[in-house]
């Protein structure tokens, strides 16, 4: 219990902070609303740059993107996405689900702290760097919230399993998920942070996100490629 104890607290964040948009959600106009949500794509776009930069290997950030984008592409992860989140609407009589669900579940469980956190809580006990991203998240969730509706707080599911499932498998990842590959998986995970703050500003579905999902395998084979005599860079 005590090496999963940094994402159950980091889900209550996302839980806390989603009630707090529900409830005030209602209070805001809807210009308000729009002009926020620009206004928090514009910080993800910036938080997802900052992730990213500088980028350690373009070419094997470009080649994860491009290769993962056309897996995605060729399962329709997207499109059977968005056939979940429309079911989901229809069971709960919500709309925007499906946009809150996948857009906060990408924006808190893509970066780094989500990997160094949970393997820190796994291999130590100590759960100080997940407490604070609850902090974060906790405080986005909030905004979020109020305006992408409450498909945010089942965002904090996928976050207690995610980081529970590395917290538990930290002493197997530990010594594969560093260094160089921790570093080229942010890279990656933070340009799909930045495109999912350019959907925020746009206020459509010009990218694909769920289509990007594989993305975060190729920096994987990438390595073992590169490990094996074979890189690009």
């Amino acid at each position: 219990m005590q090496h999963i104890v940094g994402a159950l607290i980091n889900g209550l964040g996302i839980i806390f902070g989603s009630l707090i948009g529900l409830l005030s959600g209602n209070r805001l106009s809807v210009e308000f609303r729009q002009q926020a949500l620009r206004i928090i794509g514009i910080v993800v776009v910036l938080i997802g740059f900052k992730m990213a930069w500088p980028l350690p290997n373009a070419i094997n950030t470009l080649l994860s993107l491009v290769l993962g984008l056309w897996v995605g592409s060729w399962l329709r992860i997207d499109d059977r996405l968005e056939r979940l989140g429309r079911w989901a609407e229809s069971r709960v009589g919500t709309a925007g689900f499906a946009k809150g669900f996948i857009s906060a579940t990408l924006i808190f469980n893509v970066g780094a702290m989500s990997i160094v956190g949970s393997l820190q809580n796994g291999l130590s006990g100590r759960f100080s760097i997940l407490a604070t991203k609850a902090v974060l998240d906790g405080t986005t969730s909030i905004i979020l919230t109020s305006i992408a509706g409450w498909g945010v707080i089942m965002a904090s599911v996928v976050t207690i399993l995610y980081e529970g499932t590395l917290s538990l498998l930290a002493s197997f990842l530990a010594p594969i998920l560093r260094g160089v590959l921790l570093t080229d998986i942010t890279a990656v995970g933070g340009l799909m942070i930045a495109a999912i703050g350019i959907n925020f500003v746009l206020d459509n579905g010009t990218i694909k996100i769920g289509n990007l999902l594989p993305s975060l395998a190729f920096p994987v084979i990438l390595v073992w490629l590169k490990n094996h005599g074979l890189y690009f860079l």
